[in-house]
């Protein structure tokens, strides 16, 4: 007789059935056993807000990597492609290397620059999103307004606007708020932006259709964007006037080791891309060459490594030669340290400040009138166009209300400190994903790789409720405290620290770091690698969290291929 390893128990007795054995008459709490194999999938639903970088690559791994889910992306704007698709102001470019800011699964060969500007890098996520068919997940012009976590179901509730105006309802089992950390841009909050009669732009919301040939415009902010768009007005405006209140780094470009001279932008020749197309291995081998480069960063982020004091040496060295004006120099080289602020590379930057049609000004805007702007010391500055490179809002909430447990208010909760988990959950909050969120490797080179970590965080997460028949996970109370103390520990020693007005520090000088990481990038894929179970709190759907076990069978039981002895080849035993 040949004994079947597929599942064949017979009649299932039931459960007040009288049992031969005595002691088996009795009632288990009236705990019932579920009828299916050990971790079983439920189906569970994600809705993901943006259809940015970090959306479009949820949507290709979810497809290859997880099932039974359904994934719905809720996209505000016209197109996928999130702050490539917003930000087009003169010379918007990306100042990490494009070999790097790139998805591992869908490298490009054919990047024209070492460093490429925004709308190379929208058409590379656009191009992906038709080749792999990504947008059948995304509802355009679509907006997420609230999301209100229910206890008794373990899902948020979701209110949408629709493309065409209407609300309507959704939910979800797991919500990712996927939009990015500098997405959300805002006008500076200075008296009189409503009363000025000149041109008023926004950096993220560049209007390409205005001339700006001959005019006298103000440029607020002293950030990346400002300091890409300087040198490329400059030339053409009749007057520029840079309100510069904080002095900043101006470095060479990130992974200068493998850019142009002095860490410049450079095309690539007909032939390198030939290379490229043809040789795959060296091709890859040249972007592991680029992104290992950037991996070597941490020990200048210290603020008394001897990388931290020859950095600023040099650097200080480069900014007073290209400036040629001694005055400019001493206010706009910093004295605090190097990486306080976001280093910026700026191509052109800084020779443009000494240009004749330049006026700089060390003050604060202190509000705009009809026709110009007033400073610190009261004197106005008539001015046709006010740009105001001022940023955005880096409180890591979502732009949609978000309302968890307790009947907390992310925006609220967060406030001017926010704080969560590794970057990624938070506090009161479950089943609710930050892409990113607090304390995330905010200023550690390219965010692609760490987005393609953190889905994979994510998935695993995903899995486990899946299988586990688990109805929520949320960071626990004294797992944040603990977390909270070794980053600011750490952070004690560390450049980002240092007194300067940054928006890692919420746009204060004096203040706790938000937005960084407590380590390197290495550090960072470590930690991440597998989830922290104990970190969290896990509740159940049922009041036995052994449900998930079923009816002591497995899937490899059931399967018609399901190798009775996959143990034997399990790499422990090849130890």
């Amino acid at each position: 007789m040949e004994i079947s390893g597929a599942p064949d128990p017979g009649l299932i007795p039931a459960s007040d059935a009288v049992h031969l054995n005595s002691w088996y008459n009795q009632d288990f709490e009236g705990y019932r056993i579920s009828e299916h194999p050990l971790f079983e999938k439920r189906q569970l639903r994600i809705v993901c807000v943006g259809a940015g970088a970090a959306g479009l690559q949820i949507a290709y791994k979810a497809e290859r990597a997880l099932e039974r889910i359904d994934l719905q992306i809720y996209e505000k704007n016209a197109d996928v492609g999130g702050t490539w698709l917003e930000n087009r102001y003169p010379g918007c470019t990306c100042d990490i290397p494009s070999h790097s800011y790139q998805y591992t699964w869908a490298r490009n060969p054919n990047w024209s620059h070492f460093y490429s500007s925004s709308e190379e890098i929208w058409q590379y996520f656009k191009d992906v999103s038709v080749k792999y068919n990504l947008e059948k997940y995304v509802k355009l012009n679509t907006k997420v307004e609230s999301a209100t976590w229910d206890e008794e179901s373990g899902q948020y509730k979701l209110k949408i606007v629709a493309s065409d105006g209407t609300q309507v309802d959704d939910w979800c089992d797991i919500l990712i708020s996927a939009s990015g950390v500098l997405n959300s841009w805002k006008y500076p909050d200075i008296p009189g932006l409503d009363v000025f009669k000149g041109k008023l732009m926004h950096s993220a919301q560049w209007d390409n259709s205005f001339d700006l040939t001959g005019k006298t415009v103000a440029v607020i902010g002293g950030g990346s964007s400002a300091v890409q768009i300087v040198p490329n007005i400059q030339p053409c405006v009749g007057k520029l006037i840079a309100f510069l209140r904080s002095s900043v780094w101006i470095t060479t470009g990130f992974g200068a080791k493998h850019a142009g001279p002095g860490g410049t932008n450079f095309e690539y020749s007909p032939e390198q891309l030939k290379n490229f197309n043809e040789n795959p291995e060296e091709y890859l081998k040249y972007c592991r060459a680029v992104e290992g480069e950037l991996n070597k960063r941490f020990n200048l982020m210290h603020l008394n490594s001897e990388d931290q004091k020859k950095a600023r040496e040099l650097i200080g060295n480069i900014m007073e030669e290209k400036l040629n004006n001694p005055k400019l120099a001493a206010k706009l080289i910093p004295e605090f340290a190097l990486g306080c602020r976001r280093m910026t590379p700026g191509s052109g930057y800084l020779e443009s400040l000494s240009k004749e049609n330049v006026q700089v000004i060390h003050e604060s805007v202190t509000r705009l009138t009809e026709t110009g702007i007033v400073d610190e010391s009261g004197i106005e500055h008539p001015v046709d166009v006010v740009v105001c490179a001022t940023g955005f809002d880096t409180s890591f909430t979502p732009h949609f209300r978000l309302i968890g447990r307790k009947n907390s208010d992310i925006k609220e909760q967060f406030g001017d400190f926010p704080q969560g988990y590794l970057g990624i959950t938070a506090q009161n909050f479950p089943n609710f994903f930050l892409l990113t969120g607090p304390n995330s490797p905010s200023s550690h080179s390219s965010i692609l790789p760490i987005m393609e970590w953190y889905t994979r965080y994510i998935f695993q997460m995903i899995e486990k409720m899946q299988t586990e028949n688990i109805k929520a996970f949320e960071p626990k109370d004294k797992v944040i405290k603990e977390f909270y103390n070794h980053t600011h520990e750490l952070m004690k020693r560390l450049a980002w620290s240092s007194p300067c007005r940054s928006w890692f520090k919420n746009g204060k000088i004096h203040g706790p770091v938000t937005a960084i990481y407590p380590g390197s990038r290495l550090h960072f894929f470590e930690m991440l690698k597998t989830p922290r179970w104990e970190d969290y709190d896990i509740d159940y759907k049922t009041e036995n969290r052994f449900q998930f076990m079923g009816n002591g069978f497995t899937h490899c039981e059931s399967s018609v291929d399901g190798d009775p002895v996959w143990y034997f080849d399990d790499p422990f035993t090849k130890i």
